[in-house]
């Protein structure tokens, strides 16, 4: 009886000690006036660029799922939980680079961010930003980017040895996102262990489940490209995979002939904006025997380690895409997005066991995650600036701008002219007031001979 409950305890002892992957800060909602009448918060000021682009690409070396669609996803939806996937019990990912841009962002340092992470984790779903992150932002250019070594997080799950991070965040003043490069996020490690502290009542032969003992390295970027046939261009999500070999408890090597590559091009119109996967080629072998190929037309590789008890399975995860129409903040087009992994490694599979309700495997481990998405109105992004309005002079022409400041665009603006005159007005009746009501206490003055009434 103990031994048949240590594989699941050991699970669920993992599952307490790690705390919590890979949720990225949302974008600061715009806010609206209470008074549907009242004037916008806020309203540009000047040359403004012409640009619409939306997009984002995060890849993360490694990520470790404990009980993998073990829980329903909590939505604030009523049943809409029931539709979505099942998430993990608990998430921890190593290495993680994204990068954003949303010109449609509130705040104009959100317009481009990127990010490198040494670790992220999530438990239930529920995930917060952390520490020793690099970071640039945009709104103002930056014209080099940040580059450093990451902390080094020290957990059960995993143990790296050297972890380096590159973020840059670029914006023009006249044409926004229309510049090259626009938003890149690298890391790179030499040197990973995943899982290297099993409990001893899991039988498996070495140390650590997964290693990658040479150079792994992901990158993020997100850019605009030339639109065929057009003067516009497209938006560009890209995740890159680099990787040499892995090896795995067991004896198990996977040398990897082909790194995965992950892009989404938004163009504005559905038919011309597309998905873009090189699918990996693996190569795996044991003890120096050649096991078999995983690409993209052998997508599963089953090895058992211990009789039938003990079983890993590999798999190249496959790949889901999600297309969609939008239209919003005065313009309508096209978004899309897709997300792959280059190899899943689980230990001990629930498939064979066929009972109701249990997390596909004790532990799966992911290396290079990958996840693009990109958004582009119809017709293409435009690069170009948009000219204020200028003022007209009594007889025509246009005045110069150092002769007449006009009031902010703001809601204070709407509002000074009635609370300056308000306040005038008031502070004139209290003049009256003091001047009128009696005065107490002040001592009479009698010119000589005068009596007293």
């Amino acid at each position: 009886m103990r031994r048949s409950l240590s594989a699941p305890l050991a699970g669920l002892l993992l599952a307490l000690v790690a705390a919590p992957a890979l949720a990225q800060p949302p974008t600061t909602p715009v806010p609206g006036p209470r008074d549907p009448n009242q004037p916008p918060a806020s309203a540009p000021n000047g040359p403004q660029p012409l640009a619409h682009a939306v997009g984002d690409a995060g890849t993360g070396l490694s990520v470790v799922r404990l009980g993998p669609q073990g829980m329903p996803t909590n939505t604030i939806l009523p049943g809409l939980g029931d539709q979505l996937p099942k998430q993990s019990v608990t998430e921890f990912g190593l290495g993680l680079a994204s990068a954003q841009v949303n010109t449609e962002a509130f705040l104009s340092t959100e317009r481009v961010v990127t990010q490198a992470s040494p670790f992220g984790f999530a438990v239930a779903g529920r995930s917060p930003q952390s520490p020793g992150t690099l970071v640039q932002t945009a709104i103002p250019d930056n014209p080099q980017p940040t580059n450093g070594g990451l902390p080094i997080p020290e957990t059960p799950l995993g143990q790296l040895r050297v972890l380096n991070g590159s973020v840059h965040a670029r914006w023009d003043e006249k044409l926004g996102p229309c510049i090259s490069p626009l938003a890149t996020a690298r890391t790179s490690l030499a040197g990973l262990e995943v899982l290297s502290a099993l409990p001893a009542e899991v039988p498996l032969p070495s140390k650590s489940l997964v290693s990658v003992p040479d150079t792994f390295e992901a990158n993020s970027q997100v850019r605009l490209v030339d639109l065929p046939g057009s003067k516009n261009k497209a938006v560009e999500s890209t995740s890159t995979m680099r990787a040499v070999s892995v090896e795995i408890a067991g004896g198990i090597k996977i040398d990897v002939a082909t790194p995965p590559t992950l892009t989404a091009t938004a163009t504005g119109d559905e038919k011309t904006s597309k998905i873009t996967y090189t699918a990996p080629v693996l190569r795996v072998s044991q003890n120096g025997k050649e096991l078999g190929t995983l690409d993209a037309a052998h997508p599963t590789l089953d090895i058992p380690l211990l009789l039938d008890l003990v079983v890993i399975k590999l798999q190249i995860a496959g790949l889901n895409e999600k297309k969609a129409s939008f239209t919003g903040n005065g313009f309508s087009g096209f978004q899309l997005g897709a997300t792959a992994r280059m190899l899943d490694v689980q230990l001990l599979p629930t498939d064979k066991l066929k009972l109701p309700n249990l997390p596909t495997a004790l532990a799966q481990i992911s290396l290079g995650e990958q996840i693009v998405r990109a958004a582009a109105p119809q017709g293409g992004v435009i690069c170009g600036t948009a000219q204020p309005p200028q003022t007209q002079q009594p007889g025509g022409g246009a005045a110069p701008p150092q002769q007449k400041t006009p009031l902010a665009h703001t809601n204070a603006a709407y509002q000074s002219i009635p609370l300056f005159w308000t306040g005038t007005g008031l502070l004139l009746a209290g003049v009256v007031l003091v001047a009128a009501l009696p005065v107490r206490g002040r001592s009479r003055v009698r010119a000589p001979g005068v009596s007293e009434p």
